[in-house]
């Protein structure tokens, strides 16, 4: 694993879950991965992060305690039309990994899932995005 004094920096990532013990272990890895990481603990808050912070990447749980993560995608694509997103859950089934890629996340993970497996997902990132102002 890199140091964080020496991790490329990759760009902002929107973390929104809200078991507070996984998404502080999982923001802290990613963090230490070279994401600049923003953590959310509810669609609500995700949902005033995602204008000003327009991220490059995000990691979403389903099943948020206020709604449904999937809602996030769309927001997420109207605020920066490259976000690569990633959806956590722990109540998957086909019919939910169908819809959150039509969505247009990128992948559809089981939770418990390792950060390795979601830094993994989000791609190898090749420096940080650009999106115009």
């Amino acid at each position: 694993m890199m140091e964080a004094e020496t991790a490329e920096r990759h760009g902002s990532l929107l973390l929104a879950d809200d078991d507070n013990a996984f998404r502080q272990r999982l923001a802290l890895t990613l963090g230490r991965r070279g994401f600049d990481v923003t953590s959310a603990a509810s669609l609500a808050e995700a949902r005033t992060l995602i204008p000003q912070l327009r991220p490059h990447y995000a990691v979403l749980d389903l099943r948020l305690g206020d709604g449904n993560g999937l809602d996030l995608v769309a927001e997420l694509r109207a605020a920066r039309v490259d976000t690569r997103v990633v959806i956590l859950t722990g109540y998957g089934n086909f019919a939910t990994a169908v819809a959150a890629v039509k969505e247009g996340a990128i992948d559809y993970l089981a939770k418990p899932a390792d950060p390795e497996r979601i830094f993994a997902f989000l791609g190898e990132p090749q420096g940080v995005p650009q999106a115009a102002e």
